[in-house]
């Protein structure tokens, strides 16, 4: 069996900034962003969470699936905010008023 050896990982060329950097730790890989164009779950951090398990045909899922990582968004906030504007809707129907 032949050795074999490993080499360092590459250096980038030039040492980022400190703005760079900053900027990476506020907004870089690993943290959701928000951009106008993006329908935004409503998040209520002091709420309990329910789990909703929802089985789709394949087909489906992987065209959601692939339309939501093409506009760069998460399927979990595409299907809450469809719910909410769904449930609002259905609730205007059957006159339910919300406070």
């Amino acid at each position: 069996m032949s050795k074999k050896t490993f080499s360092a990982a590459p250096k980038p060329k030039q040492q980022p900034t400190d703005d760079q950097i900053l900027a990476f730790e506020r907004g870089g890989a690993g943290h959701d962003t928000t951009r106008a164009d993006k329908p935004v779950a409503k998040t209520m951090p002091d709420e309990p969470t329910k789990r909703l398990s929802l089985d789709l045909p394949a087909s489906l899922h992987t065209r959601f699936k692939t339309a939501c990582s093409a506009t760069d968004r998460k399927m979990v906030g595409e299907l809450q905010a469809f719910i909410e504007q769904r449930t609002q809707e259905l609730e205007e129907d059957a006159g339910i008023t919300r406070k």
